[in-house]
């Protein structure tokens, strides 16, 4: 057999492995600006501050995840998520993370875009 014929083919493939990838022909799964950043952080309450200025606390004892929506016009949007399937979301100037508590819990911290919000579907 010939191996020189095969060492032609080696600097083929190496080329088409180098070739940057369209992210929209790939269907935007190596486009990074989808992925959301997430973070997983022992907290024991999450404190926010409305759009009046009123200071609210949540205790984390029942909140399994909370995503912050970031590119808002004006202020921040939080989405909440809870052990038994419960969904909040709010609207709030500021909000406060306290890790130093009575009882804290490992709570999934995402921070995402508007066109990825996990709204319930079956609510509209």
């Amino acid at each position: 057999m010939k191996y020189w014929k095969l060492l032609l083919a080696v600097p083929v493939v190496a080329a088409l492995a180098m070739v940057p990838q369209d992210p929209s022909r790939a269907g935007g799964a190596g486009d990074p600006s989808l992925d959301d950043i997430a973070h997983v952080l022992p907290i024991s309450e999450l404190q926010y501050v409305t759009r009046q200025g009123q200071t609210t606390v949540v205790s984390a004892r029942n909140v399994v995840e909370i995503r912050l929506i970031d590119d808002l016009p004006e202020g921040i949007r939080l989405e909440l998520y809870y052990d038994n399937g419960d969904y909040s979301l709010i609207d709030a100037q500021a909000f406060h993370l306290l890790r130093a508590g009575q009882s804290t819990r490992e709570v999934k911290l995402v921070r995402g875009k508007q066109s990825r919000m996990r709204f319930p579907q079956g609510i509209r």
